[in-house]
């Protein structure tokens, strides 16, 4: 990859985080080419090129999957208010979009939610099929999956501190960004950013599996920087919010992520909370590979508030 293709991933990844920051808000061609400092009509085939979707068809989507992920997780929101809150301003184009994604209406997406329907997960779309494996990493309530007693764990409601990180995006499954961290930590070390145990590593998940299918999901491998740092290319600069979350620490195999997220997912539903739609993230304690048994020291946040 050269410079220049590395400077429009730079500028292509800064629209996207700013349309999950604004999507309530009106995300014009023009305001969007604005942000991504390209023409309008240069901006529209660049960002179809590299996305494989046009503007309009991602933040669509983008706006029918935080309603989805809304659905599922504050029950009692009415569906019209939860339109506008994703930038639907009619009711009915929310309606006949939502319909158009998921092949039910958004009435009947959250019963079979309530229901405890576990095929919630498999509803055909038009663009795909969201299967059971796209779930891992996910935040269900309605899990009832046993925990293995063996895991070492321990919860809390925290109020976590908000953290600059620098980042590389990774999008699909979930057991591949260990590539991004790969190009994370090159670009990082010789710019002396790298000052374990200070610096913590950090998986932030930008798409609920529930709702976005998994070859869509999007995840961003973080450090933590105490600076704001100069980005480009592939390497990107946010900042995660703090607030209210619950948090399970954990000491776990590779293996056993799905079997701590379920009883994180558990935990939260036992303490009175839901999730917020906010995103969690993974926060690293450790390198795996300098532990004994190979383990991950991880703190699962999830951004609750009371049921």
């Amino acid at each position: 990859m050269n410079k220049y293709q590395k400077e429009y991933i730079y500028r292509i990844n800064r629209v996207i985080d700013y349309i999950e920051n604004n999507l309530d808000e009106e995300l014009s061609l023009e305001k969007l080419s604005s942000v991504a400092n390209f023409s309008q009509y240069h901006f529209h085939r660049i960002f179809s090129a590299f996305i494989g979707e046009t503007i309009n068809e991602f933040v669509k989507r983008k706006r029918v999957e935080k309603a989805a992920s809304m659905l599922l997780n504050e029950n009692d929101k009415p569906i019209s208010e939860i339109a506008e809150l994703c930038g639907f301003n009619s009711f009915s184009v929310f309606c006949r979009n939502f319909k158009d994604r998921f092949n039910i209406s958004a009435n009947k997406f959250r019963e079979l939610h309530r229901n405890g329907n576990s095929k919630i997960s498999q509803i055909e779309s038009k663009t795909g099929k969201l299967t059971p494996s796209s779930r891992d990493y996910v935040c269900d309530v309605n899990s009832h999956k046993k925990c293995n007693s063996i895991m070492k764990k321990d919860f809390e409601i925290m109020e976590m501190p908000a953290r600059k990180v620098i980042y590389c995006r990774h999008t699909g499954p979930f057991n591949q960004i260990g590539t991004a961290y790969e190009k994370l930590f090159k670009w990082a070390g010789p710019r002396g950013l790298l000052k374990f145990p200070e610096t913590k590593g950090l998986t932030y998940y930008h798409d609920d599996p529930n709702v976005t299918e998994i070859n869509k999901v999007r995840q961003s491998a973080c450090i933590t920087v105490d600076e704001d740092v100069k980005t480009e290319g592939e390497i990107g600069k946010m900042n995660i919010p703090g607030g209210k979350y619950f948090v399970g620490h954990f000491e776990i195999s590779a293996l056993e992520f799905q079997q701590a997220w379920d009883s994180a997912c558990m935990g939260v539903a036992e303490r009175g909370f839901q999730p917020t739609d906010g995103s969690p993230y993974e926060l690293y304690h450790n390198n795996h590979e300098e532990h004994p048994e190979k383990k991950f020291i991880v703190d699962i946040c999830i951004p609750v508030k009371p049921l």
